[in-house]
C-alpha cells in the first residue's frame, strides 16, 4: 500500500477544520478546502511511520515519435535528461489503413529506436479510422446499447469518434469474461486492433522475434486514449469512454497478461470528476473489481498553475480510496509553455497561462514536489523539443515583436495560423523540425533542462515527510511553501522551498546535521552549515502573475531550492 493511503485517516480531520476558513486559492470550489487537505502533518521520524519510498518513474513526452522520429543528436537529448521513459501515440488510423489491413512501417522503428537506446515506452492508443467511427449520440449508451453508425465525422484523427461495434461482446463468444481458450471478437473493431498492436510489440512478440529482443524488452504500458475529459479529443460520451478502457483493458491482458493499462491522461478541463465518473460506472459492472476497474496506472496532466499537481493527485487519490484502490498515479504531462523565448509572443510579458524561462524551470521543480508529496509514481516533462505544441502542422515563422500579428494574433501571411506558439520544450526547436525552425540557437537546452536533472540525480526513492507554509495568520495561508520528502535508504531528507506571493521571504529550517547540499534550480550549488541550529535561505519573490482567470494570482513561485541534508 502507497504511503499517501496512510496520511487519509489524520488529513480528514485537517480538512474538516481548515475548511471552515478562507483559503488562499480561489480557481475552483473544490480546490478552496482541497488546498488544505494534508499539508501540516508534523515533523516525523522513519520510526514514528514505515516509509515506504516511490521508486519514481521519471519521463519525458516526445523523445522519440512518429511524427518526428529521433536522430542520433535528439536521442542524445534525450538520454542527457536523465528520463527513462518516452511517451508518444500511436495513432490507429495510421495503421489499420483498410478493414484488417496493418501497415506497420511508420511505427515499428519508432518502436526499436525507444528499445536501441534505452527508452521504456509510455505508449498512447488513440485515432479511430474513418471507416470505423460512428455517428455522435445526444445519449448515454449502456452496455447492451449500439451506437449508431454513420458517416465520418470531420475531425482531426485524434479527435475522431466512438469505434464500431465496441459494445460488442470482446470475445467472440459474445461476452467479456475473459478465458484462456477465447479469442477476440473481430468486429469490436478497437478489441481486434488493441489485442494485435500488443501482440506486435510486447516483449516476446512478433518485433521482438524478429529482431530477436531480449525477453524485456517491448512495451509493456499502454494508455487507452488521451484526455478523454477535453472534447477536442475525445467527441463522445464519458459512458463510451469508460467502455473504450474496459475493451482495451481486456483485450491487452488477453494479449499479454503482464501488460499494464493506463488510464487515458487528463486534461482536467473538461468535467473534473471525469475519473470519479467512470469509476462510479464500473462499480456497478460486474466483473471490474476482479479485473482491477480496468486499468492498472492512472494518469493525469497539468500545466501553468504549479499547486494543481498536488491537488490533481490528491483528487485521484481520493477517488480511488472510495472503491478501496490504491493504484499507481502518474503526472505524465506537465509543463509551463515560456513566452519570452521563441516561438513564445516575446512582445507579450502578460500572456495567459506562459512564464519566463526562469520561471519554467522553477514551475518543474514546483510541480514535481508537489505531486512526489501527493504520492505520485510517474513524473513526465511536456515536452523534449517545442514540435508544433498546440498548433497546426507546418506552422513556422521567424523571431519577431508582434509585427507579423494581425489584430486576432495570428500570422498577416496566413490568417489560419497564430503567430506565436508553445515553447514547453526542455531543447529549442531543431532546424528540421515541422513547425517553430528558425530558433536563433536551434536545439540548445533551455533553464528547464537543469531543474529537470535535478530531479532525476537527486530525487528519488523517496517518500512525502512533511509541508508546511511559515508566516502567515494561518497554517496555510503563509507566504512561504517548503515541501520536505524523505529517502530513507540513504537517510536523507529532501526540502524545497519558494516564496509564493511577490515578496521576498526568508526560510528558517531547523537543521539535523552539520551541513547540507542547497541546490538552486538555475544549477546553482553550494555546501552551507547551520548558524545558531538552522539554515536561513533568502527566497526571491514570485513574479509570475500569468493566470488570466484570477490576474492576483501567482501560478508559479519564485526561485526555488532544494536542501538536501542527512538525518541524525
Amino acid at each position: 500500500m502507497k504511503l499517501r493511503s496512510l496520511f487519509f485517516a489524520t488529513t480528514v480531520f485537517l480538512l474538516i477544520l481548515v475548511s471552515l476558513g478562507p483559503s488562499s486559492f480561489s480557481t475552483t470550489g473544490a480546490a478552496t478546502a482541497a488546498d488544505s487537505f494534508n499539508i501540516y502533518l508534523p515533523t516525523i521520524t522513519t520510526s514514528e511511520l514505515p516509509f515506504n519510498p516511490i521508486n519514481v518513474v521519471y519521463g519525458v513526452n516526445f523523445i522519440n515519435s512518429v511524427d518526428h522520429p529521433a536522430d542520433a543528436q535528439q536521442f542524445s537529448n534525450g538520454q542527457l535528461t536523465g528520463a527513462d521513459w518516452n511517451r508518444w501515440p500511436l495513432y490507429w488510423n495510421r495503421i489499420e489503413t483498410d478493414f484488417a489491413v496493418f501497415d506497420w512501417s511508420a511505427h515499428d522503428p519508432v518502436v526499436q529506436g525507444d528499445i536501441d537506446n534505452g527508452f521504456k515506452t509510455n505508449a498512447i492508443l488513440l485515432g479511430t479510422p474513418g471507416f470505423y467511427t460512428t455517428r455522435q449520440s445526444s445519449t448515454v449508451r449502456t452496455e447492451n446499447s449500439q451506437p449508431e453508425i454513420g458517416i465520418p465525422l470531420s475531425l482531426a484523427d485524434i479527435q475522431s469518434a466512438t469505434p464500431q461495434g465496441l459494445y460488442d461482446g470482446v470475445f467472440t463468444d459474445g461476452t467479456d469474461v475473459p478465458g484462456d481458450a477465447k479469442t477476440i471478437n473481430p468486429n469490436n473493431r478497437w478489441a481486434y486492433f488493441v489485442f494485435t498492436i500488443v501482440s506486435r510489440y510486447k516483449p516476446g512478440g512478433v518485433l521482438a522475434q524478429q529482431n530477436g529482443w531480449t525477453a524485456d524488452q517491448g512495451i509493456t504500458h499502454w494508455e487507452m486514449w488521451n484526455e478523454a475529459d477535453y472534447s477536442i479529443f475525445w467527441d463522445s460520451s464519458l459512458a463510451d469512454y469508460a467502455r473504450l478502457l474496459k475493451v482495451g483493458y481486456l483485450a491487452a491482458k488477453h494479449a499479454d497478461p503482464e501488460a499494464q493499462i493506463l488510464f487515458g491522461g487528463l486534461a482536467n478541463n473538461g468535467n473534473r470528476d471525469f475519473y470519479e465518473d467512470v469509476l462510479a460506472i464500473y462499480a456497478a459492472d460486474s466483473l471490474a473489481a476482479e479485473q482491477g476497474f480496468y486499468h492498472d496506472i492512472f494518469a493525469t496532466h497539468n500545466y501553468s498553475y504549479a499547486w494543481d499537481s498536488w491537488y490533481w493527485i490528491w483528487k485521484a487519490s481520493k477517488a480511488q480510496a472510495t472503491h478501496n484502490l490504491d493504484k499507481p498515479i502518474w503526472l505524465n504531462e506537465t509543463g509551463v509553455p515560456a513566452w519570452d523565448d521563441y516561438p513564445g509572443p516575446t512582445w507579450d510579458s502578460k500572456s495567459g497561462l506562459r512564464a519566463t524561462t526562469a520561471e519554467q524551470a522553477d514551475f518543474v521543480i514546483q510541480s514535481a514536489f508537489y505531486s512526489l508529496y501527493a504520492g505520485v509514481d510517474g513524473f513526465f516533462h511536456f515536452q523534449l523539443y517545442d514540435g508544433c505544441g498546440n498548433q497546426p502542422a507546418f506552422t513556422n515563422f521567424p523571431p519577431h515583436s508582434g509585427e507579423l500579428c494581425n489584430s486576432s494574433g495570428y500570422l498577416k501571411s496566413d490568417p489560419s495560423k497564430p503567430c506565436a506558439g508553445d515553447a514547453n520544450g526542455l531543447f529549442s526547436n531543431p532546424t528540421d523540425a515541422i513547425c517553430f525552425s528558425q530558433h536563433p540557437t536551434p536545439e540548445t537546452a533551455r533553464p528547464n533542462l537543469t531543474a529537470y536533472q535535478l530531479l532525476t540525480t537527486h530525487v528519488q526513492d523517496v517518500a512525502p515527510y512533511w509541508r508546511s507554509r511559515p508566516g502567515g495568520i494561518t497554517p496555510y495561508d503563509g507566504p512561504q511553501e517548503i515541501i520536505a520528502l524523505i529517502q530513507p535508504d540513504t537517510n536523507k531528507r529532501i526540502i524545497a522551498m519558494w516564496a509564493r506571493d511577490g515578496a521576498d521571504q526568508t526560510a528558517v529550517i531547523e537543521a539535523t546535521s552539520s551541513q547540507a547540499l542547497l541546490l538552486g534550480s538555475d544549477g546553482s550549488q553550494q555546501t552551507i552549515q547551520p548558524v545558531d541550529g538552522v539554515y536561513e535561505i533568502q527566497l526571491p519573490a514570485a513574479t509570475n502573475q500569468n493566470a488570466f482567470w484570477a490576474p492576483e494570482l501567482y501560478m508559479i513561485g519564485g526561485k526555488t531550492y532544494i536542501l538536501i541534508e542527512d538525518l541524525n
